[in-house]
This record gives structure tokens, C-alpha cells and sequence, in this order.
């Protein structure tokens, strides 16, 4: 008998908010238009069985490449006041001579801010919306911010999404969009099993 361990994982995510899943008018829920999951330190295959579970449990997840390997960002060298971060879908991995076959998917260019676009509140309600699953169901991912580690911080800057024949964005969504607002910020989350969406509603209230 072998141990599955998986140490560390690096994931990305795009997500329609406010969608209306339950067709009410009010309700608001989160669409998941990708995710990716992968490794540190370039070992992106990592993701693999956490990928295959998640697609089996009703989200669609993809292994990912993440530039930096090893955090969610990482400050340019030409300026340490500007921040990047970058996710490749990996279709055909190649561990031995270089890269594979790793298509961008999107890309981050921003900067901190004290003129925020959004309050914090705003930010902790979006990524608070029960997610949409593939398979009819919900589910509630709580995320806290209440901790002496959270370390908010604004920011502002440019997101880069690219199309399906690049990392598998959906066409409509391609593109760049500029002087967006962001919130960079540690946080706990608590996961919930999939639900009806009407329960993951009235459970979220």
C-alpha cells in the first residue's frame, strides 16, 4: 500500500459573480468559468488527481502553470512596486527538455493602491457566492478574514484573459481589461459538501 501526499498545491480561478442560478431575480451565485490547479515549484503535474476529483465532483478544473511557481505573485524586477502573476493550462507536460504544450490562460499586472475601487466587504461578498457545479448542485466555500494574518491590501491593475485556442477561456471573455481593482489578502476557508442551490442559498444567509 502506497500514501497519496500531495505537500503543496498553487490554484486559479475565474469566476462569473452575481449570476442567477436560481432564476429569483436576487439570488446571487458564483459561475465558475475555469479553474486550474497545479504544483510548486514547476512540478505542475501535482494537480492531476486533485484535477480528475474535482471534475468528478461537479468542478471543472484544468492543470495549471504558475509563474511564480511558488506564491500567488511575485514583484518585477525592474520595479518592486508592480506586481505579476501568470497561469498556463498545461495540455502536454514535459518534464525532461522544457516546457510542454502550455497555452496562457490569464494573466495579472497591478500595482497597490489607497484609492480603492471596491471596499473589503464587497470583495469578501463576491468570493463568498455559492458556487455553481457542473452537476446541478452548489456548494459554499466560506472564506474568513478575520485573522491577524490576513494582511489586506488594494490593489490596482490589468487582467489578461486569453481565448479557447490559447488556454481555454471562453471567446466572449477574451481580452484585456484595464485599470481593474483588486484585494490581495490571506484568508481561512471553510468547505461545505454540494447541496441543492436553493439550500446553498438559504445556508449561506
Amino acid at each position: 500500500m502506497a500514501n497519496l501526499k500531495i505537500d503543496n498545491l498553487l490554484g486559479a480561478s475565474i469566476y462569473i459573480p452575481y449570476t442567477d442560478r436560481l432564476k429569483d431575480g436576487k439570488t446571487p451565485f458564483n459561475f465558475p468559468v475555469q479553474n486550474y490547479i497545479g504544483g510548486v515549484n514547476g512540478d505542475d503535474v501535482q494537480g492531476a488527481v486533485p484535477a480528475l476529483v474535482g471534475t468528478a465532483e461537479g468542478t471543472n478544473i484544468f492543470i495549471g502553470a504558475f509563474h511564480p511557481s511558488d506564491n500567488a505573485y511575485a514583484p518585477l524586477a525592474s520595479n518592486p512596486n508592480e506586481f505579476v502573476a501568470q497561469v498556463n493550462q498545461v495540455i502536454l507536460p514535459n518534464d525532461v527538455s522544457g516546457p510542454g504544450l502550455e497555452p496562457s490562460a490569464f494573466d495579472l499586472d497591478f500595482i497597490s493602491t489607497r484609492t480603492p475601487l471596491y471596499t473589503a466587504q464587497t470583495f469578501h461578498t463576491l468570493i463568498n457566492q455559492p458556487a455553481i457545479l457542473t452537476n446541478t448542485l452548489c456548494q459554499r466555500n466560506t472564506y474568513y478574514f478575520n485573522e491577524t494574518f490576513t494582511a489586506p491590501v488594494f490593489r490596482s491593475g490589468n487582467a489578461t484573459l486569453y481565448g479557447p485556442l490559447e488556454g481555454n477561456v471562453p471567446a466572449v471573455l477574451k481580452g484585456r481589461y484595464v485599470k481593474q481593482g483588486g484585494y490581495s489578502a490571506s484568508a481561512e476557508m471553510l468547505g461545505f459538501n454540494a447541496e441543492s442551490c436553493a439550500d446553498a442559498a438559504k445556508n449561506d444567509q
